[in-house]
């Protein structure tokens, strides 16, 4: 069914109520439990963890539906399923967030990534939208493969589902160091690796990203991304704690290497889409830095600490990003960004929004990425361990590499001279899609200059989710 033209702002209306609807609730949560909810036998919890991630989550899905509205509509494509998947995978990261055994995390795993297959090929006359999805669905499949072997391992040492009991378990067993649990640890982060696209598990990204639809891309990584990596700080810290030293090297490992390779590809692109694709690879090695450092030392809540508000920050600053690429491309008619010379003179604004949002990437002051990446290197440099120290190093040095990518676009579209744009052509930058810009924007100013109310969140997952 294609919708009246009129009938997209209904759309957002509509959304922005469900919005509001849904995180009411999450309000009266936070304001009323002290101390975490268990439910079904304690497979299910509701703490302060859940209840911020779940606010994450659903924010980047109603402003993924305003970016979807006009994308949607001009290609013409069937909106009531498309609306239908993007909420069913939203229901899947709520799942993974409040989910504290095997069976209940893999639904929700699998429920937050199972309609991306679909979405990521909704440009059904495309081929790199075509070939993208069939490359993310056959890794899709064998990741979860991963992870069910690997809880396989797990469910047949232990006899148990609920993760306090598996950890608990292996622990009067003395069990957390043993070659089982490593491999079924291996086999997760394996399996995960692929969600969040980490290296050596990164293939899919880029073609993925390219081919799918904007609001699908923004959509996956910033939300499907924070979900794999939800999941995956609630396995290694509820069930592999013991082993932390074992897993941790491991993670160092795919941490440095994930940052250096996204960054060095990012160097040599001109598609913009591409670029976020390998700089969102990029940032998961950030992301993964404190958590790797923190199966070593064992000081669990303040990799959880700092990888959470990280995760914050950048989920809103990426959106940005992806927004203001939509627009330069949509008006310069192009993907190649050597060719938007002079675009942001069209349009001061978006110029404005796209050069705040990239800075902000790339971690310069007063920005939100600034804050994001100074927790993740205290976290690294404080740990006391040779190393953090030198994993810091390489996250310093992967710093300024990002700069010279993220600050080439900036460059390009204010100060390049004009090539193939009509110079008449308008520069269309619709009300929902301002509304997405300015919240995005107001987001990434607010957590470079008050940085104690993200730091908050971050502090505030990490003491609730150690009880």
């Amino acid at each position: 069914m294609i919708l009246p033209r009129k009938s997209k702002y209904y759309v957002a209306a509509f959304a922005l109520l469900g919005t509001l609807f849904s995180l009411a609730p999450l309000v009266i949560q936070w304001a009323s439990y002290t101390t975490p909810i268990y439910a079904f036998e304690n497979s299910f919890v509701i703490d302060k963890f859940s209840i911020i991630l779940k606010g994450l989550f659903i924010l980047i899905t109603y402003l993924t539906f305003l970016l979807s509205i006009n994308f949607i509509e001009s290609d013409k494509y069937y909106q009531g399923e498309y609306y239908y998947l993007l909420l069913s995978s939203l229901l899947g990261a709520l799942i993974v967030s409040s989910s504290r055994d095997l069976l209940t995390i893999f639904i929700g795993i699998e429920l937050a990534s199972t309609p991306m297959f679909l979405l990521s090929g909704w440009k059904k006359g495309d081929r790199k939208s075509n070939e993208g999805a069939i490359k993310f669905f056959l890794l899709g499949v064998l990741s979860a493969s991963l992870i069910l072997y690997g809880f396989s391992l797990l469910y047949g040492l232990s006899g148990k589902l609920v993760f306090s009991e598996i950890s608990s378990y292996l622990l009067g067993a003395s069990l957390a160091n043993s070659p089982v649990v490593l491999l079924s640890a291996i086999l997760v982060i394996s399996g995960i690796g692929f969600k969040i696209s980490v290296v050596p598990f990164h293939s899919w990204a880029p073609d993925t990203y390219e081919g799918a639809p904007l609001p699908v891309t923004a959509y996956l990584s910033v939300s499907s991304k924070a979900t794999g990596f939800v999941a995956l700080i609630i396995l290694l810290t509820k069930v592999f704690a013991g082993s932390g030293s074992s897993w941790g090297i491991i993670l160092v490992i795919i941490s440095g290497l994930t940052m250096t390779l996204g960054n060095l590809v990012a160097l040599q692109q001109n598609n913009p889409v591409r670029l976020l694709a390998y700089s969102s690879i990029s940032q998961a090695g950030f992301i993964l830095a404190p958590i790797a450092i923190s199966g070593i030392t064992g000081d669990y809540q303040d990799g959880i600490f700092a990888s959470v508000t990280y995760l914050i920050i950048y989920a809103f600053m990426n959106l940005g990003a992806f927004l203001s690429v939509h627009l330069f491309s949509n008006y310069a008619g192009s993907t190649n960004f050597y060719e938007w010379g002079g675009a942001a003179r069209k349009s001061p604004l978006a110029g404005v929004l796209t050069t705040i949002f990239f800075f902000s990437l790339a971690g310069i002051p007063p920005l939100g990425g600034w804050f994001a990446k100074f927790v993740v290197f205290r976290s690294l440099l404080g740990s006391a361990n040779s190393i953090g120290i030198a994993l810091g190093v390489v996250g310093a040095i992967n710093a300024v590499i990002a700069l010279v990518y993220y600050a080439r676009i900036s460059k390009v579209i204010w100060m390049d001279e004009p090539k193939s744009i009509n110079e008449e052509k308008i520069f269309q930058f619709e009300n929902p899609l301002k509304v997405v810009g300015v919240f995005t924007v107001l987001i990434t100013f607010v957590s470079g200059i008050f940085p104690g109310i993200f730091s908050y969140l971050g502090e505030v997952s990490s003491i609730f989710f150690g009880n």
